[in-house]
């Protein structure tokens, strides 16, 4: 289990979600301008982003090895994997408790629910389209949101969620739905459907 661990790059993926939240720590209103769709230019925190490298870690590490070889030699690697993604999701949680209790870090809440949402989008595309494309997605999301997310007055649209406010509960609910789909996708399908950047041999 151990070499299992490493094998999907799960030091890694805790170090890379430890410094995020370390960064959160100390960046807290920090914002990166976004031109906006609608509107005048927007911004995105650095909080509201920061969840797409550990996401991205952890799907290279999912898909590390050759996914038919893993199917032979391991039973229910479909489980394995869900089971990967349910423990960062957990992390991600007790550590945006722990920030937010200690240092007042509300951001530290939307960092989790935007780990969590991340996760369970990339694991969505990474079903139809492979993980390359998936990385790809993920990347882009919060971009898109922030430039296309946002009503003329600044708030943000109730399907934007990587932008909402720390403490919306409905963008919480947004990001847990693609999670538990995300998750049912690898249950079902641990190959993608169609993989236009897996190499060929």
């Amino acid at each position: 289990m151990i070499w299992w661990l490493k094998a999907k790059g799960a030091p890694a993926v805790a170090a890379a979600t430890l410094a995020a939240y370390l960064l959160a720590i100390l960046v807290r209103q920090e914002a990166i301008p976004v031109p906006a769709v609608v509107g005048a230019t927007g911004q995105l925190l650095v909080t509201q982003i920061l969840g797409v490298v550990p996401v991205a870690l952890l799907l290279h590490g999912i898909d590390r090895g050759d996914t038919i070889t893993e199917e032979v030699g391991l039973r229910h690697a479909g489980r394995r994997n869900v089971a990967l993604c349910a423990a960062f999701a957990l992390l991600a949680m007790l550590l945006a408790v722990l920030v937010h209790l200690l240092w007042d870090r509300p951001e530290a809440l939307s960092l989790a629910r935007n780990c969590i949402g991340f996760l369970g989008s990339a694991l969505i595309v990474r079903t139809v389209l492979g993980p390359g494309i998936a990385a790809m997605c993920v990347a882009a999301l919060p971009l898109a949101c922030a430039a296309a997310g946002r009503r003329p007055g600044g708030s943000a649209q109730p399907w934007a969620w990587p932008i909402q406010e720390p403490t919306s509960h409905l963008g919480v609910a947004e990001a847990a739905f693609l999670f538990i789909v995300g998750c049912a996708l690898v249950l079902w399908r641990n190959r993608p459907a169609f993989d236009p950047l897996a190499r060929t041999a």
